[in-house]
C-alpha cells in the first residue's frame, strides 16, 4: 500500500447476549484527563516525504453507536506529552444489542 485517505482508531467490548456490557478501559468516559479513559496520545500521519503531521479537527469524524454507555472525544494538538491526541471508553452497563 502506498496511499490511504481514512484511518480508523477505536475501542470495543464484548458480553453474552442479554448481559451487561462491560466498562471500557477504566470506566471513564473522556474528560480530558489522560490519567481516566482509554487514550491514543502523539497520534500522526506521513505525508510522501515522511514528514508527520497531526490530523487537525476538520479531518475527524467520531461515530458512537452506545452514547450512553460509551464515548469518544478527539482533542487535536494538546501539545506537550500527549500531542494530537483523543480519548475513548465508557462504563458500559445495559447498552442494548
Amino acid at each position: 500500500m502506498t496511499t490511504t485517505d481514512e484511518v480508523g482508531f477505536g475501542g470495543r467490548t464484548t458480553t453474552s447476549v442479554g448481559a451487561p456490557s462491560p466498562p471500557m478501559g477504566s470506566g471513564y468516559f473522556p474528560d480530558d484527563n489522560f490519567g481516566h479513559a482509554c487514550y491514543f496520545r502523539n497520534v500522526a500521519f506521513q505525508n510522501e516525504s515522511r514528514k508527520d503531521y497531526g490530523p487537525e479537527m476538520y479531518y475527524i469524524e467520531t461515530f458512537i453507536d452506545k452514547s450512553d454507555c460509551f464515548g469518544v472525544e478527539y482533542y487535536g494538538d494538546q501539545g506537550g506529552e500527549v500531542g494530537y491526541s483523543l480519548q475513548f471508553g465508557g462504563p458500559g452497563g445495559n447498552c442494548g444489542d
